[in-house]
């Protein structure tokens, strides 16, 4: 195996819940500047700073010194470790054996969970002593930037044989505990080169700062023990057992070679407890995004209902409930404050009905929809009487949201000026999803006796079936408006289908899977556009409106499977056969989530094969489709 294109091109993740996380790849070589053994939340889960870039690993053996690390720079490799990666492997942690001669080196990275704590262990699995030295490299710059040279300062404030406290220029403090010498070394690295940040058009280089070395003789089963962590997570160490009792309970858990099982164990590190709201939400996505209403509703069930986290659910969704204004829920807090960052999405509020009747399906818990039914009720009423962005119900019953200067359902890009996917009007999701909100709510006020005065749901299928059918593709418009009924054909469509409540006949339906799967179906997700169509593009690439410009225009989403491979079962029944063929469909993708994965599915990827991964690497909702379809293909 070629480790440098192979492990290069993996990127694995930990998180500790709070919004602090440790990535990397799978040669320990940072390429993007948002990978780090140590990033921290000051305000979980946002305001995000990188404390600890990368460290720097030489392995002494016959006084011959070779570095196990990789590192590159503006000019090239300097350290190049990854020709002595024997094998990298992630499921519940990264994992590496190392050869070096007769030297065997095993090497993990665990974060602790609430904690602003990781550790990294090494283990000598060979039969003669070795020396190993190592030389972090430390940081603190918001995880959106990148260190400029002479930005940071670093002051040892309390030095001990197995303990540094470092203060930062910032008022950060990293602690350093380790079971082997701390020596001093003031080095700096002002090159460092983080090759996607430069393939994103975005300055690719920084300044990281080593102020001191760890060294320790292993000798055979011997472990070195290295942590980090900001001062109010832990301070001094002089135990490292709680390493090995997480790593024993760690394996434990991952004993299971099924994919869902994986998925499930490594779902846990979009859960993060919020500050603001002290509650716990969903982060959209690693490494860059925070919570965002749309991918909340959408993840919840495959993140809390299909692995019995009921609790959980209830305590995310009131998080969005007591922020919801003027009948719609916040799209995004702020990456700084914490507080609601805007409520420009127009399916985000929708999307909170599909959860609250998948979580009674689960539960048969009255009294948490009896508890928010007024709100509920009162989201329809600003709805059907219009809110905030030309959001209101039309005459013909149909949701009606934005203009052409408006980006409010999920393909929602906006470059400055340039609305790159405008769906203003009537969009065939938004629709699905408005009627399924009435069904859901009349559903409720029989199931309970309760009061709900906009039946409406008949009115809107009769208009929906009248206005969104194309005769000619025997599939739906895209989106309606007083200019046009757009033709493109798109994944948006498959929600008529997916969703708990039908607007489609049988035969309908049943076209609607057959356009989507001919046309933009792939073992890795949904095109989000035809390859037939002019406007495809299946690259993203380049800089921020070059990628922006095909985000939504041919490139593969993966959490499309779980409407897609939903409205397959329903079209057949959910019979074993097609259970079956899912099962073989999901294959290809299996593969890619037990390796170049590293037990994630990531945000997006590119629509021409071979399909390389974009974006987020990865992604809530992708992960929690994938969850919640083999949820019901094991049933």
């Amino acid at each position: 195996m070629n480790t440098l294109t192979n492990y290069s091109q993996m990127e694995y993740l930990l998180t500790n819940n709070l919004g602090g996380t440790s990535s990397s790849t799978g040669i320990s070589n940072n390429t993007s500047r948002y990978h780090s053994i140590l990033s921290v939340s000051l305000n979980p889960p946002v305001d995000r700073r990188i404390l600890v870039s990368r460290v720097s690993e030489i392995v002494e053996n016959k006084n011959e010194k070779h570095y196990i690390s990789t590192l590159k720079d503006a000019n090239g490799y300097k350290e190049k470790g990854f020709d002595k990666i024997i094998s990298f492997k992630h499921i519940s942690y990264p994992e590496w054996l190392i050869k070096i001669n007769n030297i065997f080196i095993n090497k993990k990275i665990i974060m602790l969970e609430k904690k602003n704590l990781v550790a990294l262990i090494y283990e000598n699995f060979s039969n003669e002593p070795t020396k190993l030295t190592i030389i972090p490299y430390l940081n603190d710059r918001d995880i959106h930037k990148n260190t400029l040279p002479n930005q940071l300062n670093l002051k040892i404030t309390e030095s001990k044989k197995n303990f540094n406290l470092i203060n930062t220029n910032f008022n950060n403090k990293i602690c350093i505990n380790t079971n082997g010498l701390i020596l001093e070394n003031d080095h700096k690295i002002n090159n460092i080169f983080y090759d996607q940040e430069n393939e994103r058009g975005l300055f690719a280089y920084e300044e990281i700062i080593s102020k001191n070395k760890i060294e320790k003789v292993l000798m055979p089963n011997e472990k070195l023990y290295i942590t980090f962590s900001s001062l109010e997570s832990i301070y001094e160490i002089d135990n490292f057992d709680f390493i090995d009792k997480f790593i024993k309970e760690s394996e434990d858990k991952q004993k299971s070679e099924k994919i869902d099982d994986i998925l499930k164990i490594n779902s846990k590190n979009f859960i993060s407890y919020r500050k603001s709201t002290k509650k716990h939400t969903i982060m959209a996505g690693f490494p860059w995004f925070t919570d965002w209403g749309r991918d909340t509703m959408i993840a919840l069930e495959g993140l809390t209902l299909s692995q019995n986290k009921i609790s959980l659910f209830k305590e995310i969704m009131e998080t969005f409930l007591e922020n919801e204004s003027e009948g719609l829920i916040p799209n995004v807090f702020d990456d700084y404050t914490g507080k609601p960052g805007g409520y420009n999405t127009a399916d985000g509020t929708l999307w909170l009905f599909i959860a609250m009747y998948k979580y009674y399906i689960k539960t048969n818990d009255e009294s948490f929809i009896k508890k928010y039914y007024k709100k509920m009720e009162n989201i329809i009423e600003k709805h059907i009487k219009g809110t905030k962005y030309n959001i209101y119900m039309d005459k013909d019953y149909l949701l009606y949201t934005g203009n052409k200067e408006t980006q409010l359902t999920w393909m929602d890009v906006k470059v400055d000026d340039w609305v790159v996917t405008p769906r203003y009007g009537k969009a065939v999701e938004i629709n699905a999803l408005w009627f399924n909100s009435i069904k859901i709510m009349e559903f409720f006020s029989e199931k309970f006796h309760l009061e709900f005065k906009n039946k409406i749901s008949n009115k809107i299928l009769d208009s929906f079936n009248k206005i969104f059918w194309n005769e000619k593709e025997n599939c739906l418009y895209d989106y309606i408006n007083e200019n046009e009924k757009n033709k493109s054909i798109r994944p948006n469509q498959i929600f008529s289908v997916s969703l708990p409540f039908n607007l489609l006949n049988d035969e309908k339906s049943k076209q609607i899977v057959k356009k989507v799967f001919d046309e933009l179906f792939t073992p890795f997700g949904l095109k989000t556009l035809s390859q037939k169509d002019p406007s495809y593009i299946g690259i993203y690439t380049g800089n921020r409106t070059t990628r922006d410009g095909s985000y939504h225009q041919g490139n593969v989403w993966p959490w499309l499977l779980g409407p897609f491979y939903e409205a397959l079962l329903k079209t057949n029944n959910y019979s074993f056969e097609i259970k079956k063929l899912i099962k073989e469909l999901l294959k290809p993708l299996e593969n890619m989530i037990q390796n170049e994965w590293c037990s994630t599915i990531p945000e997006i990827l590119e629509g021409n094969w071979p399909h390389n991964k974009k974006g987020c690497f990865s992604q809530a909702w992708s992960v929690s489709e994938i969850i919640r379809i083999y949820s019901i293909i094991n049933d």
